[in-house]
Protein backbone atom coordinates (compact mmCIF):
# COMPACT_ATOMS: atom_id res chain seq x y z
CA UNK A 1 0.00 0.00 0.00
CA UNK A 2 1.34 3.48 -1.37
CA UNK A 3 1.76 6.11 1.25
CA UNK A 4 -1.14 8.09 -0.67
CA UNK A 5 -3.17 5.49 -0.21
CA UNK A 6 -2.98 5.40 3.52
CA UNK A 7 -3.12 9.14 3.71
CA UNK A 8 -6.52 9.01 1.85
CA UNK A 9 -7.92 5.97 4.34
CA UNK A 10 -6.91 8.01 6.99
CA UNK A 11 -8.88 11.38 5.72
CA UNK A 12 -12.14 9.05 5.21
CA UNK A 13 -11.97 7.93 8.60
CA UNK A 14 -11.68 11.34 9.68
CA UNK A 15 -14.70 12.66 7.68
CA UNK A 16 -16.78 9.35 8.79
CA UNK A 17 -19.90 10.48 11.47
CA UNK A 18 -20.19 7.33 12.43
CA UNK A 19 -16.42 6.39 13.35
CA UNK A 20 -16.92 6.35 17.03
CA UNK A 21 -19.57 3.97 16.80
CA UNK A 22 -18.89 0.33 17.31
CA UNK A 23 -19.51 -1.73 14.10
CA UNK A 24 -22.77 -3.61 13.53
CA UNK A 25 -22.44 -7.66 14.16
CA UNK A 26 -23.03 -9.52 11.49
CA UNK A 27 -25.78 -11.39 11.76
CA UNK A 28 -28.26 -8.02 11.54
CA UNK A 29 -26.48 -7.05 8.67
CA UNK A 30 -27.77 -10.51 7.81
CA UNK A 31 -31.13 -10.31 9.32
CA UNK A 32 -31.49 -6.25 7.40
CA UNK A 33 -30.53 -7.45 3.93
CA UNK A 34 -32.87 -10.23 4.67
CA UNK A 35 -36.10 -8.06 5.51
CA UNK A 36 -34.34 -5.01 2.15
CA UNK A 37 -34.67 -8.61 -0.28
CA UNK A 38 -37.97 -9.67 0.61
CA UNK A 39 -39.94 -6.64 1.24
CA UNK A 40 -42.23 -6.05 -1.96
CA UNK A 41 -44.43 -3.04 -0.65
CA UNK A 42 -43.43 0.55 -2.14
CA UNK A 43 -43.28 3.12 -0.34
CA UNK A 44 -45.74 6.15 -1.57
CA UNK A 45 -44.25 9.19 -3.22
CA UNK A 46 -45.82 12.05 -2.25
CA UNK A 47 -44.11 14.16 -4.74
CA UNK A 48 -46.80 14.63 -7.40
CA UNK A 49 -49.58 16.24 -5.13
CA UNK A 50 -47.49 18.23 -3.73
CA UNK A 51 -46.00 19.36 -7.26
CA UNK A 52 -49.61 20.48 -7.58
CA UNK A 53 -50.10 22.69 -4.76
CA UNK A 54 -47.69 25.24 -6.48
CA UNK A 55 -50.58 25.73 -9.12
CA UNK A 56 -53.32 27.31 -7.36
CA UNK A 57 -50.44 29.84 -5.12
CA UNK A 58 -49.27 30.18 -8.91
CA UNK A 59 -52.56 31.65 -10.23
CA UNK A 60 -53.53 33.65 -6.96
CA UNK A 61 -50.35 35.58 -7.24
CA UNK A 62 -50.54 36.19 -10.82
CA UNK A 63 -53.93 37.55 -10.31
CA UNK A 64 -52.49 39.69 -7.75
CA UNK A 65 -50.12 41.30 -9.85
CA UNK A 66 -52.70 41.89 -12.83
CA UNK A 67 -54.76 43.40 -10.25
CA UNK A 68 -51.79 45.86 -9.41
CA UNK A 69 -51.02 46.88 -12.24
CA UNK A 70 -53.95 48.54 -12.91
CA UNK A 71 -54.76 49.85 -9.45
CA UNK A 72 -51.31 50.97 -8.97
CA UNK A 73 -51.19 53.41 -11.52
CA UNK A 74 -54.87 54.50 -10.56
CA UNK A 75 -53.47 55.21 -7.00
CA UNK A 76 -50.94 57.30 -7.44
CA UNK A 77 -52.61 59.58 -9.77
CA UNK A 78 -53.35 57.79 -13.07
CA UNK A 79 -56.17 60.69 -14.15
CA UNK A 80 -57.18 60.23 -17.62
CA UNK A 81 -55.52 61.87 -20.63
CA UNK A 82 -58.81 64.68 -21.62
CA UNK A 83 -58.13 66.21 -25.16
CA UNK A 84 -60.75 68.83 -26.74
CA UNK A 85 -61.51 68.23 -30.19
CA UNK A 86 -64.18 70.93 -32.67
CA UNK A 87 -67.37 70.29 -34.61
CA UNK A 88 -66.58 70.93 -37.86
CA UNK A 89 -68.30 74.04 -39.50
CA UNK A 90 -71.32 74.19 -41.76
CA UNK A 91 -71.97 70.23 -41.21
CA UNK A 92 -68.27 69.55 -42.69
CA UNK A 93 -68.73 70.25 -46.32
CA UNK A 94 -66.08 71.67 -47.92
CA UNK A 95 -67.18 71.34 -51.53
CA UNK A 96 -70.95 71.40 -50.70
CA UNK A 97 -71.62 67.49 -50.95
CA UNK A 98 -70.47 64.26 -49.36
CA UNK A 99 -68.44 61.60 -50.53
CA UNK A 100 -69.01 57.82 -50.37
CA UNK A 101 -67.79 56.73 -47.23
CA UNK A 102 -65.05 54.03 -47.46
CA UNK A 103 -62.07 52.35 -46.07
CA UNK A 104 -59.69 54.68 -48.10
CA UNK A 105 -61.82 57.92 -46.07
CA UNK A 106 -61.67 56.74 -42.91
CA UNK A 107 -57.70 55.74 -43.52
CA UNK A 108 -56.88 59.31 -44.45
CA UNK A 109 -58.02 60.71 -41.11
CA UNK A 110 -55.48 61.54 -38.28
CA UNK A 111 -57.49 59.76 -35.60
CA UNK A 112 -60.05 57.05 -35.44
CA UNK A 113 -61.35 55.67 -32.34
CA UNK A 114 -64.66 54.14 -30.54
CA UNK A 115 -66.12 55.77 -27.57
CA UNK A 116 -68.94 55.76 -25.56
CA UNK A 117 -70.43 59.23 -23.97
CA UNK A 118 -69.78 59.49 -20.28
CA UNK A 119 -71.69 62.75 -19.49
CA UNK A 120 -73.61 65.40 -21.31
CA UNK A 121 -73.15 69.13 -19.34
CA UNK A 122 -74.77 71.99 -20.74
CA UNK A 123 -73.02 72.19 -24.24
CA UNK A 124 -69.89 69.80 -23.49
CA UNK A 125 -70.39 66.24 -23.88
CA UNK A 126 -67.01 64.05 -22.97
CA UNK A 127 -66.43 60.51 -24.46
CA UNK A 128 -64.65 57.73 -22.62
CA UNK A 129 -62.50 56.05 -25.55
CA UNK A 130 -62.74 52.26 -25.64
CA UNK A 131 -60.47 51.24 -28.32
CA UNK A 132 -57.94 53.44 -30.70
CA UNK A 133 -57.79 52.63 -34.46
CA UNK A 134 -55.47 55.28 -35.34
CA UNK A 135 -53.16 58.18 -34.52
CA UNK A 136 -52.55 59.45 -30.75
CA UNK A 137 -56.00 59.43 -28.90
CA UNK A 138 -56.65 60.75 -24.95
CA UNK A 139 -58.35 58.64 -22.81
CA UNK A 140 -61.35 61.09 -22.89
CA UNK A 141 -62.00 63.07 -25.56
CA UNK A 142 -64.75 66.58 -25.06
CA UNK A 143 -66.50 68.10 -27.56
CA UNK A 144 -69.38 70.80 -27.60
CA UNK A 145 -73.02 69.51 -27.81
CA UNK A 146 -74.42 69.59 -32.04
CA UNK A 147 -77.27 72.22 -31.70
CA UNK A 148 -80.44 70.52 -32.62
CA UNK A 149 -81.73 73.14 -34.70
CA UNK A 150 -78.38 73.63 -36.27
CA UNK A 151 -77.69 69.70 -36.97
CA UNK A 152 -75.19 69.21 -39.50
CA UNK A 153 -76.08 70.37 -43.10
CA UNK A 154 -75.47 65.94 -44.52
CA UNK A 155 -77.24 64.82 -41.11
CA UNK A 156 -74.40 62.70 -40.25
CA UNK A 157 -74.05 64.40 -36.58
CA UNK A 158 -77.18 64.55 -34.48
CA UNK A 159 -76.59 65.81 -30.81
CA UNK A 160 -74.94 63.37 -28.28
CA UNK A 161 -76.55 61.14 -25.85
CA UNK A 162 -74.95 59.83 -22.65
CA UNK A 163 -74.51 56.22 -22.27
CA UNK A 164 -74.78 55.79 -26.82
CA UNK A 165 -71.40 54.72 -28.30
CA UNK A 166 -69.89 56.15 -31.09
CA UNK A 167 -67.33 55.50 -33.96
CA UNK A 168 -65.47 58.67 -34.41
CA UNK A 169 -62.98 59.97 -36.94
CA UNK A 170 -60.84 63.64 -36.57
CA UNK A 171 -58.60 65.71 -38.54
CA UNK A 172 -56.60 68.54 -37.29
CA UNK A 173 -58.61 69.11 -34.12
CA UNK A 174 -61.84 68.64 -35.69
CA UNK A 175 -64.17 65.68 -35.78
CA UNK A 176 -65.06 64.46 -39.31
CA UNK A 177 -68.91 64.53 -40.73
CA UNK A 178 -69.86 62.93 -43.74
CA UNK A 179 -70.69 59.81 -42.23
CA UNK A 180 -66.64 59.25 -41.23
CA UNK A 181 -68.15 59.77 -37.75
CA UNK A 182 -71.16 58.46 -36.35
CA UNK A 183 -73.02 55.78 -34.01
CA UNK A 184 -71.51 52.55 -33.59
CA UNK A 185 -73.75 50.81 -36.35
CA UNK A 186 -72.97 47.02 -37.68
CA UNK A 187 -72.35 49.25 -40.68
CA UNK A 188 -69.71 51.68 -40.10
CA UNK A 189 -68.09 49.18 -37.94
CA UNK A 190 -67.99 46.82 -40.55
CA UNK A 191 -66.09 49.98 -42.69
CA UNK A 192 -63.94 50.69 -39.74
CA UNK A 193 -62.77 47.15 -39.46
CA UNK A 194 -62.07 47.33 -43.17
CA UNK A 195 -60.12 50.06 -42.86
CA UNK A 196 -58.10 49.48 -39.37
CA UNK A 197 -58.70 45.78 -39.17
CA UNK A 198 -59.97 44.56 -36.35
Amino acid sequence: MHDDDRSLREQLRGADPARDLAPLPPTWLDHRMEQIMTDTTTPAVPARSARRTWIPIAGVAAALAIGAAIAVPLAIGGTPTVEPLALPEGGGLASGSCLTVDAAGLLAQEQAFAARVLTVEGDIVTFEVTERFAGDVADRITVPQVDELTTSTDFSLEPFAAGDSYLVTATDGTISACGLSGPDTPELRALFVEAFGG
